[in-house]
C-alpha cells in the first residue's frame, strides 16, 4: 500500500513539476491547496481527489495530452484510495 502511495505521489509531483516549468498557473492553484496530503486518511485523499477533478473540469484545455492522460491515471488511483 505504501509503495502505491509513493507511485501516486511521484506521478503527481511530475505533473506539478511540468506545470511549474510551463508556468501553468491554474492547475497549480487547484493542486497546491491540498497537496501534499497532511495525512493518508480517506479525508485527505477525498480532498485531493476533489482538486484533481477540478483540474480535469476547469483546466483541461491548458494541459498537454500526456498531462491529461497522467491526470486521469492519478484520478483513478485517488478514487480507489477513497473507496478503501
Amino acid at each position: 500500500m505504501m509503495n502505491e502511495n509513493y507511485a501516486i505521489f511521484a506521478k503527481l509531483e511530475r505533473l506539478i513539476d511540468e506545470w511549474c516549468e510551463r508556468r501553468c498557473l491554474k492547475p497549480l492553484f487547484y493542486i497546491l491547496r491540498d497537496y501534499p496530503l497532511c495525512g493518508e486518511l480517506v479525508y485527505g485523499w477525498n480532498v485531493l481527489l476533489e482538486s484533481l477533478l477540478e483540474i480535469k473540469d476547469f483546466c483541461n484545455h491548458e494541459l498537454t495530452l500526456q498531462e491529461r492522460e497522467l491526470l486521469l491515471e492519478i484520478i483513478d488511483c485517488a478514487k480507489r484510495k477513497v473507496q478503501e
